[in-house]
């Protein structure tokens, strides 16, 4: 059995894309713990530092993966789980190598986050406006680069942005995050964008925002974090979304959609991601199926 402990609920960005998007297209699994686990029984930890039930799972014979997508490991209670969990998971490349600095003796697979998006396409363009979502205080990160934009900007966060942002109030609109409604909000924009400074804790985050809005239709502007500037290659549109330094972000134009960053953003559908996580669940049920195959012949012997 396999069993998902998520850190949040649905609402929660990071629990929604590495665990109840990914449940469903995992078969003999389950969100939840169990009372008692099992030799062959896996339990995945999503980034949530609860040393006790990974103890549980490991000391009655189950396998424990533990999942962290956001560089939280300079906390004495993360490292508990990475030191002592039988297999890292992380979203991207380059978190993958800033935690192999500490974890060089650990098995590290990265598994991108899942597509996040529900179905919406942009159908009409010519409103004017650029598009950003998350949480309300990430909108910080806009302050250097905000009052630098040729167009308004529509938040769709929490409302504690208004205590977060500097720029004037005319430059700025704001829609209400929920689950049911994010993806339409950013359909009735005409570009997105993405800033984040050049800090450990920025540059490691993952694309999945990039391909929500690759998936609605939305030409997407950001700064060049790894992970877009992967994206961008991979999906064959070179660095012409990429806007490289404070300055440029005055420069950017509406430009027409193009396909190629919908298509990339499909390969990222929880039903491909899930693929991966089977690829991993597997490796770890076949090399228990060989430690008790080897203590049967032991024991025979």
């Amino acid at each position: 059995m396999i069993f998902f402990r998520p850190i949040g609920d649905k609402n929660t960005a990071s629990s929604r894309l590495r665990v109840w998007n990914i449940q469903p297209h995992i078969e003999n699994s389950y969100v939840g713990i169990a009372d008692d686990y099992q030799k062959g029984d896996v339990l995945i930890i999503q980034k949530a530092p609860d040393i006790n039930e990974l103890r549980k799972a490991k000391s009655q014979g189950a396998k424990v993966i533990y999942d962290i997508d956001d560089y939280y490991w300079d906390s004495p209670d993360f490292c508990k789980m990475l030191n002592e969990c039988d297999l890292i998971t992380t979203d991207t490349p380059k978190k993958k190598e800033m935690l192999e600095k500490q974890w060089s003796s650990k098995e590290i697979v990265v598994i991108p986050d899942s597509l996040d998006w529900d179905g919406t396409k942009k159908t009409e363009y010519g409103n004017g406006v650029i598009g950003w979502t998350g949480y309300g205080n990430n909108s910080q990160y806009l302050n250097p680069v905000i009052e630098k934009l040729p167009f308004p900007i529509r938040l769709i966060c929490t409302s504690d942005w208004i205590n977060y942002i500097k720029a004037p109030a005319l430059n700025v609109q704001s829609r209400p995050w929920s689950l049911e409604m994010v993806d339409k909000y950013l359909a009735e924009c005409d570009l997105g964008m993405y800033y984040l400074p050049d800090g450990d804790f920025e540059q490691c985050k993952g694309m999945h925002k990039l391909l929500k809005n690759w998936a609605i239709g939305l030409p997407t502007y950001t700064s060049p974090m790894p992970d877009y500037v992967r994206a961008m290659k991979e999906a064959g549109v070179g660095e012409k979304y990429l806007v490289k330094t404070l300055e440029d972000w005055k420069d950017i134009k509406f430009v027409p959609f193009d396909e190629k960053c919908r298509k990339y953003a499909l390969k990222y559908e929880a039903k491909e991601i899930a693929k991966l996580w089977k690829n991993i669940l597997s490796s770890l049920q076949s090399q228990e199926e060989e430690i008790l195959s080897k203590d049967n012949q032991s024991k025979k012997a």
